[in-house]
């Protein structure tokens, strides 16, 4: 009997991971059991994916981000050396549907699957697979269910639910809003509150809600928009999260804790902030601070962010309500020397946060810096032709080399090595071990019990071995663990089976501005 095997590639296998990967569930979750039974799920940060348990009439789905792509188009090749056919789907082939094709595969599918992929299997299984299948952006309201009964909950320290796709923001290094859209499509709330329980009766103990943006939706993005239809729409979107938080309250596992992306903006919403601790038991969240400066903001299209004192203000807040912050801090801006990336190390321990990561400016695929920096570089020799950016990217398709995964453009004043030098100093300055100890003694992380201390600090160090130039949504990694980074992972994922409240206490709300104008 013909099998359909889901394949999420990754350049190195170490056993287990973070966060578990929706998409390979999810579309488990739409693959009718009458046509090949249960799915085979390959996540190959846990198991390498093995081309020779692969048999002709086998059907091959694999899911690329353009940071593991590469890895992807090698399971490609070995599937159809076996006689399987391939289609591959996800963000990366949504942008460059034609790129897998010339990699060998049999279909490309754009967009979400969670509607097509049960048509795609069919024609496949008849001999009319078409070259390319449009998926489009799936309602909220007809998400597919993961399948989380396929899941081995050992190999992995978080669930994975996602509650909101689409982000209304568009950030010029972001694809997320070319590819999913500015309108917010809300997942069911019983769908939600039922995966939460699931994972929660697998002895998962935290969640990972998978959106790209949590709060899409404060009072303060809603203020700020000037197109009335979509201000109305935003203010519906805020009455039903909010209404999904009191419903998961009542309904949802307890002692599930949750972590996720979101924008500081939050912090003007008092109501919508409050909720998320205690309703939707948020613990922690990445924040996209990028920078510390109103320039740094403008190369980004993100100026509606808190600049400077104003941003370690909010992170502050947040923290205080008892949400711990990753800040997400970009390096390599065109607007960035030396000396302001330094500024930026040390303004990240001035505010505050929990936990830091300080990635390398890239240019994504489907996002606005790429196609003007693309034009930019095919107008390179055109004396007449006027550059959009003054940073460059170094080749059309930079992540087919793999010389070029970590650096992808070049910026007009600081070389490359030097980027990677700093990037690399900043985090082994916020992870070293009398910076964890500094945070314990004083702000919000001062309140933690003893041995919850003991678990942030490990947690510091795990991050920091996992993740080193900042974490992924597709958990790639580019290298094996060490001995250590390995054993501290293992606690860590030990530990995070207990039933307990690592986070944060909030401080009384009068407390708050009081912090604030302390840390100021």
């Amino acid at each position: 009997m013909s099998k359909v095997i889901l394949v999420n590639p990754s350049n190195a296998t170490v056993g287990y991971s973070v966060i578990t990967p929706r998409w390979l569930y999810v579309i488990a979750g739409a693959t009718p059991i009458e046509f090949a039974g249960d799915p085979v799920i390959i996540d190959e940060p846990i198991l390498r994916f093995d081309a020779n348990k692969v048999g002709p009439g086998d059907i091959v789905g694999v899911g690329i981000h353009t940071a593991n792509c590469r890895p992807g188009y090698q399971v490609v090749r070995e599937a159809k050396k076996r006689g399987a056919t391939v289609i591959v789907g996800g963000v990366h082939a949504t942008i460059f549907p034609e790129e897998p094709l010339e990699m060998g595969a049999d279909a490309v599918v754009k967009g979400n699957a969670d509607l097509i992929w049960k048509d795609m299997l069919e024609d496949a299984h008849l001999g009319r697979l078409k070259r390319v299948y449009d998926g489009g952006r799936v309602p909220g309201e007809l998400m597919a269910k993961a399948r989380w009964d396929l899941l081995d909950p050992k190999k992995y320290l978080m669930g994975c639910i996602q509650t909101v796709a689409g982000c209304p923001e568009n950030c010029s290094f972001c694809s997320v809003w070319v590819t999913d859209g500015r309108t917010p499509r809300l997942h069911l709330n019983e769908q939600i509150i039922d995966e939460a329980n699931e994972l929660h009766d697998m002895g998962f103990r935290y969640v990972f809600f998978s959106d790209d943006n949590f709060t899409p939706a404060t009072l303060a993005r809603i203020a700020r928009e000037t197109n009335a239809p979509t201000r109305k729409n935003l203010e519906k979107v805020r009455e039903d999260r909010l209404n999904l938080f009191a419903e998961y309250d009542r309904l949802g596992p307890p002692t599930l804790y949750g972590f996720t992306q979101m924008t500081a903006e939050c912090n003007s919403d008092d109501e919508y902030l409050d909720a998320m601790y205690s309703k939707m038991r948020l613990r922690g969240a990445l924040i996209g601070v990028e920078s510390f400066t109103e320039e740094g903001l403008k190369n980004v299209n993100k100026t509606w962010n808190p600049v400077g004192q104003k941003m370690a203000e909010a992170i502050q807040k947040i923290q205080s309500r008892g949400i711990m912050v990753l800040a997400s801090i970009i390096g390599g801006l065109e607007s960035d020397t030396l000396s302001t990336l330094q500024t930026m190390r040390h303004f990240a321990s001035l505010s505050g946060t929990a936990f830091a990561q300080f990635p390398l400016y890239s240019v994504y695929p489907g996002t606005k810096d790429y196609h003007e920096m693309i034009r930019d570089w095919k107008n390179r020799d055109n004396p007449d032709y006027k550059p959009k950016h003054a940073v460059q990217i170094v080749s059309e398709k930079y992540w087919l080399d793999y010389d070029h995964t970590d650096v992808a453009v070049k910026h007009p004043s600081i070389a490359s090595a030097d980027l990677l030098k700093d990037s690399q100093e900043s985090s082994s300055n916020f992870y070293s071990l009398k910076e964890i100890l500094a945070r314990t003694r004083s702000g919000p992380m001062s309140s933690l019990p003893l041995l919850a201390k003991i678990f942030y600090a490990v947690t510091c160090r795990v991050f920091a071995s996992l993740y080193p130039g900042g974490i992924a949504a597709d958990n790639v990694r580019k290298r094996r663990l060490g001995i250590i980074p390995r054993l501290s992972m293992r606690a860590a994922m030990r530990v995070a089976r207990q039933d307990y409240d690592w986070g944060i206490r909030p401080q009384r709300r009068e407390v708050v501005e009081e912090i604030i104008d302390l840390a100021a």
